[in-house]
C-alpha cells in the first residue's frame, strides 16, 4: 500500500472525530484530553494532538496515530484499520486490494453458512444429538451452546458443501476451499468436506467476524479419525499464530481485569465465560507466537497461563512458559516495548483439568487465577522439585535447566530478584550464579561451549 493513499486517508480525516467516537475529549489549549479506553483510569491521561495527528497515552504509554488506534481499539491488523478509514475517507483502494476485500467476503460468506450448517445440524437434527448429550454431559448449557454457535460436522463426505451451496447459490466451490472448508479430490475432480464427525468451534477475530473454526472428535480418536482437535488450514483469514479463540467475547473483560487468562483448549474457554470468568482465551495449543502475545498485549499487560497440570499437562504447560519468557525479550526490543509487565503461571489441582474445576469449583478456579505464580518462580520451582539440590548432580542440574530461561529477562532488576531465588533454591552461591550467566552470555554465536560448571 503506497503511503499516498495512507497520507490522503489522513488528510481527509479529522483524529479527534475519529478518536472522540470512543473517548469523550475535552479540549485543553492545543490538545484534547480524555480517559485512556486501553486501561482503567480515573484521572484523564490520554491526550489527542491534532496539529501532530497523533494520539499518546501517558498512563499505559500507549499511542500512535489514527490507524493504530483502529488497530488498538478494534483489535484488528493494519490491513483492515486501512480499509475502515478509507471507506470513512471515501478513498478507493487498489485493485488488488478491492479484488481482495471482495475474496474476504466470499470466504466470510462461506463460513457464516457452514457454521449455521452445522449448528442447526446440532440443536435440531438427529445427527447432532450424541454430540449436544456430550456437551450437556460436560456441563454446557444450551444458552452456551447458542451464545458460541456450537455445532456438530456429520460423518459425511459432502453433507457440509452441499447444503451450503444450496442455500447460498453464490457460494462456490472455490470459496468453501479458500475458507478451508473442504478439501479437493486426488483426482481433482470435486471436493470433500474437511470437518466429518466433529463437534465445531467456530473461531472469531477481535472484531467477531468468523475466520475458521476447530473441529473436535468425540472418544477416542484413531487412525481414521485424524487427531483430536483439527483446524482451519491457513487462509486469507485465518492465520493460527495470530489467532486466539474468544477474543471477540474476552477483550472487554481482560482490559477491565488487567490480565489475559490463557487456558490450552476451547471447552475450557468456553467454560470459563459460561461460570463469569470473562478474560480468558484459548491459546489453540502450547506454543504461544509472538503474533498471539501482541495480540493480547493489545488488552491488557498481564497474561496468566493456565494450562491442564496433570502429568502431561506439567510438561505443556512448563514448554509453554519457556517459550513465552524467551518472548518477553523479543517483545521488549520490539515497538511493542514495555506492553507486556507480567507473565504468570497459574497453578491448579493435580490431575484435573480447567474445564471440570471451573465447573465443580469455580471458587478454586478463581482464587489461582487471582494469585498466579510469576513465570520464573514456576520454573525454578519445577526444576527444584525434578533433581535434587542436596547433590552436586542434582544442583548442576537443576541451575542447568534454569539459566537459558532466566538469560531471557530483560529487566535487570526482575532478573536479579530471580537470581537470588535460584541461589536459594539450588544451594548454589548468587556469585557463582552470576559468574555462570555472563560466561556463558559472553560466548560469541557459534562458538565454543564453556565446559566449566
Amino acid at each position: 500500500m503506497s503511503v499516498g493513499v495512507v497520507a490522503t486517508i489522513k488528510e481527509k480525516l479529522d483524529i479527534v472525530e475519529i478518536v472522540g467516537e470512543t473517548v469523550q475529549l475535552k479540549k485543553a489549549g492545543t490538545i484534547f484530553k480524555g480517559l485512556c479506553p486501553f486501561h482503567g483510569e480515573k484521572t484523564p491521561s490520554f491526550t489527542v494532538t491534532p496539529a501532530r495527528e497523533r494520539w499518546q497515552c501517558f498512563g499505559c504509554g500507549r499511542g500512535g496515530d489514527v490507524f493504530s488506534f483502529i488497530m488498538e481499539r478494534d483489535g484488528v491488523d493494519f490491513g483492515t484499520a486501512l480499509r475502515t478509514l478509507a471507506g470513512l475517507a471515501g478513498v478507493e483502494l487498489s485493485e488488488r486490494t478491492t479484488r481482495e476485500d471482495a475474496q474476504r467476503k466470499r470466504i466470510r460468506d462461506a463460513l457464516d453458512g457452514a457454521i449455521a450448517f452445522y449448528h442447526t445440524v446440532l440443536t435440531q437434527h438427529p445427527a447432532g444429538k450424541p454430540a449436544l448429550d456430550y456437551l450437556h454431559e460436560r456441563g454446557f448449557t444450551d444458552e452456551t451452546i447458542e451464545k458460541f454457535r456450537l455445532g456438530w460436522a456429520p460423518d459425511a463426505w459432502d453433507a457440509m458443501n452441499t447444503a451450503v451451496r444450496k442455500h447460498r447459490p453464490q457460494t462456490t466451490e472455490t470459496d468453501l476451499e479458500a475458507a478451508g472448508l473442504v478439501s479437493r479430490r486426488r483426482s481433482g475432480r470435486g471436493v470433500y468436506d474437511r470437518f466429518r464427525a466433529r463437534v465445531i468451534f467456530p473461531i472469531r477475530d477481535a472484531s467477531g467476524n468468523a475466520t475458521g473454526m476447530t473441529g473436535r472428535i468425540l472418544g477416542v480418536q484413531g487412525e481414521d479419525t485424524g487427531p483430536k482437535y483439527l483446524n482451519t488450514p491457513q487462509t486469507l483469514l485465518f492465520d493460527k499464530g495470530r489467532t486466539l479463540f474468544l477474543i471477540d467475547k474476552a477483550k472487554s473483560a481482560m482490559r477491565k481485569a488487567g490480565v489475559a487468562v490463557l487456558v490450552e483448549g476451547n471447552t475450557d474457554a468456553i467454560m470459563a465465560h459460561q461460570a463469569g470468568f470473562e478474560n480468558v482465551v484459548c491459546s489453540m495449543g502450547t506454543a504461544l507466537t509472538a503474533g498471539q502475545v501482541e495480540l493480547l498485549t493489545r488488552y491488557a499487560p498481564r497474561i496468566a497461563l493456565a494450562y491442564d497440570v496433570d502429568a502431561a499437562g506439567q510438561g505443556a504447560a512448563a514448554f509453554g512458559a519457556t517459550e513465552l519468557t524467551a518472548l518477553v525479550g523479543e517483545i521488549e526490543r520490539s515497538p511493542y516495548r514495555g506492553r507486556l509487565t507480567d507473565v504468570d503461571v497459574v497453578r491448579l489441582p493435580d490431575g484435573r483439568d480447567p474445564d471440570e474445576i471451573i465447573r465443580d469449583d469455580p471458587e478454586v478456579w478463581q482464587q489461582a487465577t487471582e494469585d498466579p505464580q510469576p513465570i520464573m518462580e514456576f520454573l525454578i520451582d519445577r526444576a527444584a522439585s525434578r533433581h535434587d539440590p542436596s547433590t552436586v548432580g542434582g544442583r548442576e542440574k537443576l541451575v542447568a535447566e534454569v539459566l537459558p530461561t532466566l538469560r531471557t529477562i530483560g529487566d535487570p532488576v526482575r532478573r536479579d530478584g530471580y537470581l537470588q531465588l535460584l541461589a536459594r533454591r539450588s544451594g548454589v552461591e548468587e556469585r557463582t550464579l552470576l559468574e555462570a550467566l555472563r560466561r556463558r552470555e559472553e560466548v560469541p554465536p557459534g562458538g565454543a561451549r564453556d565446559q566449566a560448571h
